[in-house]
């Protein structure tokens, strides 16, 4: 009896974690040094007019600017945050089942790659994760590093942003007129076989009636 309620709490909770709404993470996965970056959770299938809460890991080093919450019954004021080192979370009532959190970060100057954590969530339906780490290399632009990026394009950096291979062009008009007169040709010279045999067959039939005469 014990393990049959162990199985049936263990399923419940696997059901539970299915209902519970997903969320996605948006974000450039290469930028400049100084520049800032922007990184969008789109939320669906949640529960609307019902509390829900969602933490993001920001790498060690990055640090949140300022943030929005879309789609959220409360004003950004009234919107609950939690912030625990590199955790930051929001809290809010989303009025439909989507919903969405952007943040901005200010890169620093320096060359580096950083590493996002896994974000969670919770809600009535239960609890999701998502569990993918998107990596940003933080990187000046440079032709030759096999990226075509930013302000590259084929014709300043074809090193990086190689030139499609030219489309197969259809034959050109002049080849087509050759073969027409071609055939004008070979119509031509039959007309004068034609004339030739005609005007032989004439003289030979003179030549036979003045003989007869």
């Amino acid at each position: 009896m014990k393990k049959l309620m162990v199985y049936f709490v263990i399923f419940a909770l696997m059901a539970v974690s299915v209902l519970a709404g997903s969320v996605g993470r948006n974000m450039l996965s290469r930028a400049q040094p100084g520049q800032t970056l922007t990184v969008t959770l789109s939320i669906s299938g949640a529960t609307a007019d019902k509390s829900f809460t969602l933490e993001d890991v920001i790498p060690a080093g990055l640090k949140i600017k300022e943030w929005t919450v879309t789609g959220a019954k409360e004003s950004k004021e009234a919107i609950s945050i939690r912030e625990k080192g590199s955790n930051f979370g929001w809290s809010f009532t989303p009025t439909s089942g989507s919903a969405s959190v952007e943040y901005i970060i200010d890169l620093p100057n320096n060359e580096a790659t950083y590493t996002f954590g896994k974000i969670v969530w919770f809600d009535p339906s239960g609890q999701g994760t998502e569990a993918s780490s998107p990596a940003l290399t933080v990187a000046t632009i440079r032709c030759g590093d096999s990226v075509c990026e930013g302000s590259e394009n084929s014709d300043n950096c074809e090193q990086d942003c190689p030139k499609p291979a030219p489309a197969q062009q259809p034959a050109p008009a002049e080849d087509q007129v050759m073969e027409k007169k071609g055939l004008s040709n070979t119509a031509l010279a039959l007309i004068v076989v034609a004339i030739i045999v005609i005007a032989a067959a004439v003289g030979y039939y003179m030549m036979q009636k003045k003989k007869a005469e």
